[in-house]
């Protein structure tokens, strides 16, 4: 380069080094006490001094905390406090929005020396203001200090000030990230709140419609009552299982019909003595709230159904299967009863098809929300009732991470 000696060359080959390995850095580091850190130590080498430290504005607008800084005796870093109006370099540099350079303290007459630094004997300082993002005032100022007399000169300055620039970017991104995983963390919280609302809402609904079900004496609104109840309890099981889980937005199917359909034998408790449930669901496959409520609505009409219609006083089976299935997630139920009605339509059932009850239909309106097609059929052995439902829409991971 010409003008310049081999020396300033190797000093401006070390800083642009410096520039760069501070640049990863900050992109790497998440924690920002880690990068202010590694920024006095880098900078501190690329200047050659023992003392270098970041100075940061409180809160309040006047109090300057050292948060960061290298070659300090303990207790300073993290600690020590001063005032934006104290006469020192820092507070300078923050009020003229400049850079400070004084090459011998014993000779400057615009501001004084702080007693902890005038402990560790220095005798010459720079420091450059960190600005703040889009207007806002400057986050502090990035100090180095020497113990011997220095002239600092306008290349140096200039590469402290270029150094400043990168830190200010660091803190900035730093601190929106903080903000943003903080307003998360509220918007997770406040609907957790609102899921377990939810819930209790629904529970009170529920005990509402049963004690209006014991009240009425025609057979036909008893029984109607009861369904109502039976769906509500369809519901509010699935936002209980969101709430123990912690998560708003995901759960296991698989737990969730298990429990839904076992609740459905123990409602019914005249005929959970005769009647068997076989689960045979494969854990781990996690749907979104969206998908299960009409899953479980699905779970909660066919069980009903045929604890009411398949075995009339004698025993019975009741089985639900459900995992993978041709790219998409399969959902079986079946039972070991007397079958479809003879009118009843057998294979897949499609939008608008006359059935034979409100059953069905409610069945087939529940399926196509989760863009499935009802298929109705014979269970294996040629007796009861098959129900099979192939959905593709999964959109969360499955629990187990595949």
């Amino acid at each position: 380069m010409p003008g310049q000696s081999e020396a300033d060359q190797t000093q401006l080959l070390e800083q642009q080094r410096v520039l760069a390995r501070f640049g990863e850095s900050a992109l790497a580091l998440e924690n920002l006490d880690q990068i202010l850190t590694e920024a006095c130590r880098l900078v501190g080498t690329a200047l050659g001094t023992e003392l270098a430290k970041v100075v940061e504005v409180q809160a309040d607008g006047h109090t300057l905390l050292v948060r960061a800084g290298i070659g300090w005796r303990p207790g300073i870093v993290g600690h020590m406090r001063t005032e934006l109006d104290d006469p020192a370099p820092e507070g300078l540099a923050l009020r003229t929005k400049g850079p400070i350079v004084s090459p011998d303290l014993d000779r400057e007459d615009r501001f004084g020396v702080p007693p902890f630094v005038a402990e560790h004997g220095v005798r010459a300082t720079v420091c450059v203001p960190i600005i703040g993002a889009d207007g806002q005032p400057p986050y502090g100022v990035l100090q180095v200090d020497a113990r011997e007399p220095r002239p600092f000169g306008e290349a140096e300055v200039d590469f402290l000030r270029t150094y400043a620039n990168m830190l200010a970017s660091a803190v900035t991104r730093l601190r929106a990230n903080t903000e943003l995983r903080r307003r998360a963390e509220d918007n997770e919280r406040l609907l957790r709140e609102l899921q377990h609302r939810v819930k209790n809402n629904l529970q009170v609904m529920v005990g509402l419609v049963e004690v209006q079900a014991r009240q009425v004496h025609a057979a036909s609104a008893k029984a109607a009552l009861r369904a109502v109840a039976r769906r509500i309890e369809a519901l509010r099981l699935l936002h209980d299982k969101l709430h123990l889980a912690g998560e708003v937005d995901r759960l296991d199917l698989g737990d969730y019909l298990g429990q839904l359909a076992g609740g459905l034998l123990r409602f019914h408790e005249g005929e959970a003595a005769r009647i068997q449930l076989i689960l045979e669901v494969e854990r781990g496959i996690v749907t979104s709230p969206d998908a299960a409520a009409p899953l479980g609505l699905v779970v909660n009409e066919f069980v009903t159904n045929s604890l009411k219609h398949a075995f009339g006083t004698g025993p019975g089976t009741v089985g639900i299967r459900l995992g993978q299935a041709a790219g998409g997630v399969g959902l079986e139920l079946w039972d070991d009863g007397q079958g479809l009605p003879a009118e009843a339509p057998r294979g897949a059932m499609t939008a608008g098809q006359d059935t034979p009850g409100t059953g069905m239909r409610m069945i087939g309106n529940l399926a196509r929300q989760v863009g499935a097609v009802p298929v109705w059929g014979m269970s294996e052995g040629g007796r009861g009732t098959r129900l099979a439902l192939t959905f593709y829409r999964q959109p969360s991971p499955r629990l187990d991470g595949t």
